[in-house]
């Protein structure tokens, strides 16, 4: 009599696999033909060169970065060139050179505050100024009344650092409420000063 807790016999052949050991198929050359280009070029030995390019375009993340730079410093450049105000189609901003670099500043209000754009350039070749430069921001005072005293201008002072970038744009929020205003930039060598209007 057959004993029922017994299961079905597993055929010879399943328990004969069940002890072999297992073997694995490796190809080195297979993993480096869907490697990427680097490391191709370390396992023969050679060592790539790094550059700018390359670094910027590495990966989709460095591209996306890259790109949204671009974009934004030209929607920024074609906001400044094209913009123009109600008291007929002047540009709002301002325009100097100072050591070398174009700087365009505009006045700009969001929401209660106003805000001081900057925008360097530094030009294609030569040299040009790179370091502190000292900010001093005051509004328009209108004329005293004859026999009246002139009051003293409030100003506001920031710094801000021009470095080696082709591109660099600066914000700098005032404490004031006026529509015109003067701006003075100072670096070690030269001063300027430009009158800038809100928009």
């Amino acid at each position: 009599m057959a004993n029922v807790n017994e299961g079905p016999e597993k055929p010879a052949d399943v328990e004969d696999n069940a002890h072999k050991d297992v073997v694995f198929h490796y190809s080195r050359e297979r993993r480096l033909s869907r490697a990427s280009r680097d490391v191709q070029a370390l396992n023969d030995g050679k060592v790539l060169k790094s550059s700018l390019m390359r670094t910027l375009f590495a990966n989709g993340s460095h591209r996306l970065f890259f790109f949204i730079i671009l974009f934004t410093a030209a929607a920024s450049a074609l906001a400044f060139r094209f913009m123009g105000t109600e008291d007929g189609g002047q540009t709002p901003h301002q325009a100097i050179r100072l050591g070398g670099n174009t700087l365009v500043m505009t006045i700009y209000p969001i929401e209660e505050a106003l805000f001081l754009v900057m925008m360097k350039t530094a030009p294609e070749s030569g040299e040009f100024y790179v370091g502190a430069v000292d900010v001093a921001v005051s509004p328009v005072m209108p004329r005293a009344a004859e026999g009246e005293e002139q009051p003293s201008p409030e100003v506001f002072t920031h710094r801000v650092f021009f470095n080696l970038l082709e591109t660099e744009v600066f914000q700098i929020s005032l404490p004031f409420d006026a529509a015109d205003f003067f701006v003075v930039l100072r670096t070690s060598e030269e001063q300027r000063t430009v009158r800038v209007r809100v928009i």
